[in-house]
């Protein structure tokens, strides 16, 4: 290679220094105690996480007997065993929630054909819920399980309602009539009530498939799930199950109890007691509404987030240093971080990516780095108590700002909000040192709020830099233009990619640019440019060269320039923590005219999740009530069914409360599936009690024999469905994180709804009863 001047050939090496050399370094890895490279391997939109691992972890095998000596590939973090083990955590929950309920079934029915007709309806509905999911595009996830394990507990009420009622005809029937007849007879009898019931409990579940975001995206395969299985299980109790017991199922002997021995006891301690309420109703009614309203106000007390956090066995902790640091330091202030974090014995590796170049997909600067913690599997501590102790430790390094998150949260969080902060406080305005000054200001206020923790604020200004300003009156007199001094610069300094070179199959950027990077200003000034005539001028002739502070960065938001402080928030629940930083911000931010903020991060998810969720609880309430009214045809008997939500909601309410939970997206769709489930025994309840009424009994009998009559199918259903929920609520199965909150809700409800339904519900049903009298009779004196 040659280069030509004054048409004399000289050879390039002659004037140029020709060799190979890194690229300019932009970022670097660490990990296993020394500096490693390290590669993140991501799966494409729609692809089975498990099967890409698979694959993947094939190829680095097959890899590594090509690799040089003494390199070898390792693989820190897997995101298919976070889905293995999910997977496996929930699976176990659904298989013993599932023999919970047979369990029940043999103990309180009492009848083996019966138990056995039942239980059969279980497997069989889940195994039409998969055919008709499969169609549909959803797979097997710890959503689609979740939703089983909800409706694991709620597929054999219907199917325990029609072998009850068919079994207790055959035995008043005692062969008195054809048994067909018998059989279809008991199944019509409770066919609606059965049929609307399920259909309640799918309606509530539908408004789930109209949310958006992560949200949606993480439960419509749930709701997808209830909604098939319940589908599923009411097609089997209307064609199946009335065929099987008209085949299987004996009447009692003459003599005997239909009820085993425990739904005996129960009977003769409920019926006294139903009697004891029903004398005194009114008393009964007001201690309900007592016990209500307290319980909807405590609602307002229990805080509020986003999602429950799902342990995916790993950190990711974000640093930050000041954006004047160099590379070296930024590196050895991290090795303080990792050292520490090594200390733990929960901890099994610590791996660190610091900066990554603009040409990557994910570009950051080189003072923020992302450290995994990849933790042991067996932990003496939960990964909250983890991470506020390894908070305490880190503030002890001195210029790292660090924010705690978890890799997928992290992913999750920035495709959302654009930050995986948990609170982030965004100010608008034009001039970038009063931002700053405001950053500071808005720092000072949230300190002080309880739950804040991993405060930082960015940094606009105070970065050291040399600014170059062009003379323009001085470049055109010697045949220039601003732009020939800027390319000058630019080769001169930064160097320029002119070309690039391949060897065999690889490819090299080649880049040309000035031996003597210099970094002093009298050098700079004397760095000469070409003029168009081949003379050469100084720097110090064509521009201004000077030492200042300036900006290390401008980042530009809704039209405006803007500064981000941003916070974790821990100890505390997130809503409450937003609402208190924005009461203090308004109250206290001295915003001059022009000037904005607002706050986003987590709890701007948050928010627009709580509003659909809202949505989706009116719209569910508004399906209960045309449903009810659909199937009984009177609205005074409709609004009798809906007063068992009040009182379902105080048991969900206090359980959430008692727990030390949140409403989060989680527990406000168990308060949804609470809807469905909670009227099933009000509907049946009032349609058994309706049923006697048409066989000329007198509505006072006919309401207590209705009461006493359902008390067996009542119990069956609520414990049912409150069993198939426990394994999620009491085992700490991984991945049914993210369901708990879901039963803790409904577990509560179930529990004071089912009371309410015994002994409350038949005093209000009883005065709505004499209204409708009484109103009758004024009509009609």
């Amino acid at each position: 290679v040659v280069a030509v001047r004054e048409n004399t050939p000289v050879l390039l090496g002659e004037v140029a220094d020709v060799r190979e050399a890194p690229a300019v370094r932009r970022g670097m890895a660490h990990g296993l105690g020394s500096e490693v490279v390290s590669c993140r391997i991501s799966k494409q939109f729609g692809a089975d996480t498990v099967a890409v691992a698979r694959g993947v972890r094939a190829a680095v095998a097959d890899l590594a007997g090509s690799l040089p000596r003494g390199v070898r590939v390792r693989v820190l973090y897997d995101q298919a065993e976070l889905v293995s083990s999910a997977l496996g955590g929930v699976g176990r929950a659904v298989l013993l929630g599932a023999v919970l309920v047979v369990g029940v079934l043999f103990l309180m029915l009492g009848n083996l054909r019966a138990a056995l007709i039942v239980t059969l309806t279980l497997p069989l509905s889940i195994a039409l819920a998969g055919l008709i999911l499969e169609p549909a595009g959803i797979g097997l996830n710890t959503m689609t399980l979740g939703g089983l394990a909800i409706a694991v507990g709620l597929l054999v009420d219907a199917a325990i309602i029609l072998t009850e009622n068919v079994y207790h005809r055959l035995t008043v029937a005692r062969g008195g009539r054809p048994r067909r007849e018998v059989v279809l007879a008991a199944a019509v009898e409770v066919g609606r009530p059965i049929a609307f019931a399920t259909l309640i409990v799918i309606a509530v579940f539908s408004p789930l498939f109209a949310m958006s975001g992560i949200e949606g995206r993480m439960y419509r395969p749930l709701a997808a799930a209830v909604v098939a299985a319940m589908a599923a299980s009411l097609a089997l109790a209307l064609t199946l199950v009335p065929v099987l017991a008209g085949w299987l199922l004996r009447p009692a002997p003459s003599g005997a109890e239909e009820d085993v021995a425990l739904i005996r006891r129960i009977k003769a301690l409920y019926a006294p007691l139903l009697d004891r309420c029903m004398r005194r109703a009114g008393l009964v009614r007001v201690v309900s509404l007592a016990v209500t309203i307290p319980a909807l106000l405590l609602a307002f007390r229990v805080g509020s987030d986003f999602m429950p956090q799902l342990d995916e066995g790993a950190l990711l902790l974000q640093t930050l240093l000041p954006p004047e640091a160099s590379l070296d330091e930024v590196d050895r202030r991290n090795h303080r971080v990792e050292d520490i974090l090594r200390r733990f014995p929960e901890v099994k590796e610590v791996v660190r990516r610091t900066g990554r170049a603009e040409r990557t997909e994910d570009p950051m600067p080189h003072v923020l780095s992302d450290v995994l913690v990849v933790l042991k599997p067996q932990r003496s501590r939960s990964i909250e108590e983890l991470e506020e102790e390894m908070r305490e430790r880190l503030e002890k390094v001195p210029g790292v700002a660090v924010l705690f998150t978890t890799p997928l949260g992290m992913r999750i969080d920035e495709g959302l909000g654009g930050t995986p902060a948990d609170i982030q406080v965004r100010i608008y305005g034009p001039d970038l040192d009063r931002l700053s000054r405001l950053a500071e200001q808005t720092r000072e206020l949230m300190e002080p709020v309880a739950g804040i923790a991993d405060l930082r604020a960015e940094t606009l200004t105070g970065l050291p830099q040399v600014r170059i300003t062009v003379d323009r009156e001085a470049v055109a007199r010697v045949g220039l233009t601003p732009a020939d001094v800027v390319d000058a610069l630019r080769v001169g300094l930064g160097g320029d990619e002119v070309s690039q070179v391949w060897v065999g199959q690889r490819r090299f950027d080649l880049v040309v640019r000035l031996a003597d990077r210099r970094r002093d200003l009298a050098a700079l000034s004397a760095l000469l440019i070409d003029g168009r005539d081949g003379t050469r001028v100084p720097l110090g002739q064509l521009a201004w060269v000077e030492q200042t502070f300036g900006p290390a960065s401008i980042q530009r938001e809704a039209g405006s320039r803007r500064i981000a402080v941003e916070a974790s928030v821990a100890g505390r629940d997130l809503g409450g923590t937003a609402a208190e930083v924005r009461e203090r911000l308004a109250r206290g931010l001295d915003l001059p005219t022009g000037y904005f903020f607002d706050v986003g991060g987590r709890v701007e998810t948050q928010a627009r999740a709580l509003r659909s969720l809202y949505l989706a609880i009116a719209v569910a309430l508004l399906a209960v009530l045309v449903l009810l009214y659909l199937a009984l045809g009177s609205f005074a008997e409709t609004m009798v069914i809906l007063a068992t939500l009040p009182d379902a909601f105080v048991g969900g309410i206090v359980a959430l409360w008692l727990a030390g939970e949140t409403w989060n997206v989680s527990s406000l769709v168990g308060l949804i599936g609470l809807f469905g489930i909670a009227v099933q025994n009000g509907l049946v309840l009032v349609s058994q009690t309706r049923t006697l009424l048409a066989e000329g009994r007198p509505f006072e009998e006919a309401l207590r024999e209705a009461s006493i009559g359902r008390v067996r199918p009542k119990l069956m259903t609520a414990g049912c469905a409150i069993l198939g929920l426990l394994p999620l609520l009491m085992l700490r199965l991984h991945g049914s994180e993210i369901e708990r909150p879901l039963a803790i809700v409904m577990i509560g409800g179930l529990v004071t709804s089912t009371l309410f339904t015994l002994l409350a519900l038949p005093t209000f049903y009883q005065w709505v009863h004499r209204m409708q009298e009484g109103f009758r009779q004024r009509l009609n004196p």
